[in-house]
């Protein structure tokens, strides 16, 4: 499924918060659902310009944000680092295609860290550090599959990740040292060592961290399941959901697409201050079954440029602390991308504009449900 190629790329980000409570294991079945409650969106800036070096280019479009430098853009894969202010206003371009200093072959993440620019580049395996001018600073290895990354406080960073060699479940969460470069702790699953059955290597290394999490904690799951987990930076479970959400249907294997719709897929996890945690999936579009496919390796997919008809970004909220499903709001496109605004999650969506000039649109959510 054409789609899908972005969620090869595991998805960590993490903030701020309070003091940690014992360790709880919890079920979706225990949460009072409403799936026919919404939740109100607010429009907080759109970036992309109908020409010149600030326009949005690329399939699968990224963004950041920093306190210092506003909105940093990247299309996922590529070589380039578009940054706009805090206004959507293009300030400058940075990076370019290539093997020297500053240049990238493969853009997975960006992240800003104590004044700095980190850039994970998968294709080169290495976190390179760059000044907030573009100016090549270091680059510092790294033996893993590479998945986002985030600061961790104290001049390191987290990545999500996990070994796609391997048949056994591995600790996905690697906090690094940006100073030496050092991974100094592996952690993260409560099954680590574990078989993987076939299914589940059809989708080794698709993990999803939390964009935004209390201090010293991070979230991260599967995509194929709601099963989430929040783990403190010391390597401890602290919390445990399982159970089953009603639109995340069983995906036994890759939905054969002439047959059935596409599976719904996890894309990014955030806790709010108010112990809300969001949920932003993929899932198929009411008219799936309406999409033209095309063939791949004997599989039917999704065509270029038909992904927004055929699945739909779903952002859902829960209420922890009332154990209570606050709503959800759909997108009727595939782009959805989760991000940190300062300790407060938000949703970047690619859009047209009714001139069909492409933005990427951030949206903040209400207090609560409508």
């Amino acid at each position: 499924m054409k789609s899908l190629s972005r969620h090869l790329i595991p998805f960590l980000f993490l903030s701020t918060a309070s003091a940690l409570p014992a360790q709880e294991v919890l079920n979706w079945g225990d949460f009072e659902l409403c799936n026919d409650c919404g939740i109100e969106i607010t429009e907080l800036v759109r970036l992309g310009d109908a020409d010149g070096p600030g326009i949005i280019e690329g399939g699968s479009p990224m963004v950041v944000w920093s306190e210092d430098l506003g909105y940093l853009y990247f299309p996922l894969g590529g070589s380039m680092i578009k940054i706009f202010d805090h206004e959507g206003t293009f300030v400058r371009e940075i990076g370019g295609e290539g093997d020297g200093p500053g240049e990238f072959r493969s853009i997975i993440d960006v992240e800003v860290i104590d004044g700095r620019i980190a850039v994970l580049d998968g294709a080169k395996r290495a976190v390179v550090i760059l000044s907030p001018a573009g100016e090549y600073l270091a680059r510092h290895g790294y033996e893993f599959v590479p998945g986002r990354i985030s600061s961790a406080g104290r001049g390191r960073i987290v990545v999500t990740s996990t070994n796609t060699w391997s048949r056994d479940v591995d600790q996905p969460l690697h906090l690094m040292d940006l100073t030496s470069g050092a991974t100094t702790l592996e952690f993260g699953a409560a099954n680590a060592g574990a078989e993987k059955t076939d299914a589940d290597r059809r989708f080794i290394g698709m993990v999803r961290g939390s964009v935004v999490s209390r201090a010293g904690t991070v979230w991260w799951g599967s995509i194929r399941t709601p099963a989430v987990q929040e783990w403190s930076l010391e390597g401890e479970l602290v919390r445990d959901f399982d159970g089953e959400l009603p639109w995340f249907p069983e995906l036994s294997d890759w939905p054969d697409l002439a047959k059935e719709p596409p599976g719904t897929l996890l894309e990014g996890l955030a806790l709010d201050p108010e112990d809300r945690l969001w949920m932003l999936v993929v899932t198929a579009d009411a008219a799936w079954d309406e999409v033209e496919l095309g063939v791949a390796h004997d599989e039917a997919v999704v065509p270029t440029g038909s992904g927004d008809d055929a699945e739909d970004s779903r952002l859902d909220v829960f209420d922890l602390r009332e154990r209570r499903h606050v709503g959800r709001y759909v997108w009727d496109e595939s782009s959805g991308v989760m991000l940190d605004r300062g300790g407060a999650p938000a949703v970047a969506v690619l859009e047209y504009s009714d001139a069909m000039v492409p933005q990427i649109v951030v949206y903040g959510v209400g207090a609560g449900g409508r």
